[in-house]
């Protein structure tokens, strides 16, 4: 190598350094904001971390695209997601910036450098469809640990690049990940109390209109809890407040074993306003109620519904406790301690109610 390309290549390190004080809309979990630099060298290391999954790809040209896609924002700064609607020409701009960084750089390079963020801009190849996603995942995952401001706007997240992102099962796995990460962070303005008189009516509408649509749904499950309300078995009565407003519900009551086991409680109904469910409330509502429960003296607690959501808060469908007339795989258990019992479950006679 000659030493006039030694110095270009030089020189364009110490014009690309700009790029470590660009900055953009993300924190870091200290609560700093994040460079641009820092982001691509994290994409980096989420092209590594999945390379085994990334099958049939090139990852050295992955990897260098990963360093290369944000380099023309050393120049004239990033441009938020957010925010790109009002700027169609960034990528224009950006192409131009690149050109003027790359200058003191020899030919060969230069269009390598070039190629590789033109394939990456227009989503061309598979490799370039494959740091898109990427791209768009380590910023949602930035998100979702950062330490970011008040007015922060987790909502976009859960649209923010899904054309890129739905387009391969790793990709789609990854996603539905990080958004309920971000549909937790969404709810840092929820509070979670026990019910006061003043909300009773406000749970009942709640209760209604959430389970309004649902396809398995006795549409009584307003009743079923003022019935139990009424007859002293909310042992645990937990409601979502945002903003002095209620926006979700859960209630816990006891349930008898045949067998005799005692300190068991089913969860449900649990409910969360039409517009604000899957945001994480129902969640937060979930994880509140078992710790209560927990502190009451409860032993385990029973529910019924999708083993797939349920699930994640630890319950699981066990041979040997029983709900008449329901799938197996549809009641699940949960012991906070000791054995799990046998027998068959039966709910106050208050899920009877429809009026």
């Amino acid at each position: 190598m000659n030493l006039e390309k030694i110095k270009g290549r030089l020189d364009f390190l110490r014009e690309a350094e700009r790029l470590k004080d660009v900055l953009r809309s993300a924190h870091t979990s200290s609560g700093r904001s994040e460079s641009t630099a820092e982001h691509s060298w994290r994409l980096c290391l989420m092209a590594i971390v999945f390379a085994d999954d990334l099958a049939g790809l090139d990852v050295l040209k992955v990897l260098k695209m990963c360093v290369i896609h944000d380099l023309g924002e050393a120049i004239n700064g990033d441009i938020p997601a957010v925010d790109q609607a009002g700027f169609p020409d960034k990528g224009e701009q950006e192409r131009i910036d690149l050109l003027l960084l790359t200058r003191s750089l020899d030919d060969a390079l230069r269009t390598e450098i070039l190629a590789l963020w033109d394939d990456y801009e227009n989503a061309s190849s598979p490799e370039a469809k494959a740091v898109k996603a990427l791209d768009k995942l380590e910023t949602l995952l930035q998100h979702t640990q950062g330490k970011n401001p008040p007015d922060f706007d987790y909502g976009f997240n859960l649209a923010y690049g899904k054309q890129y992102t739905n387009a391969d099962p790793l990709f789609e796995t990854l996603r539905t990940l990080i958004d309920r990460d971000t549909r937790e962070r969404m709810n840092t303005n929820i509070t979670i109390r026990n019910e006061r008189p003043e909300d009773i009516d406000t749970i009942a509408r709640i209760t209604e209109a959430a389970f309004q649509h649902e396809e398995h749904s006795s549409h009584t499950e307003q009743f079923i809890v003022n019935a139990l309300r009424r007859a002293g078995q909310l042992s645990v009565s937990l409601v979502a407040v945002e903003n002095d407003t209620v926006v979700g519900h859960v209630a816990i009551s006891p349930v008898t074993i045949s067998s005799g086991a005692q300190g068991w409680y089913g969860l449900g109904p649990i409910s969360v306003c039409p517009t604000r469910q899957q945001q994480g409330i129902g969640s937060a509502l979930m994880k509140a109620s078992l710790a209560q429960l927990q502190r009451i003296g409860g032993v385990g607690c029973v529910v019924l519904g999708d083993p797939g959501y349920y699930g994640r808060f630890g319950f699981k469908a066990h041979a040997g406790l029983e709900l008449p007339g329901i799938p197996a795989e549809y009641f699940q258990a949960l012991a906070f301690e000791g054995e799990l019992p046998v027998g068959v479950v039966s709910y106050h006679e208050a899920f009877d109610a429809t009026a």
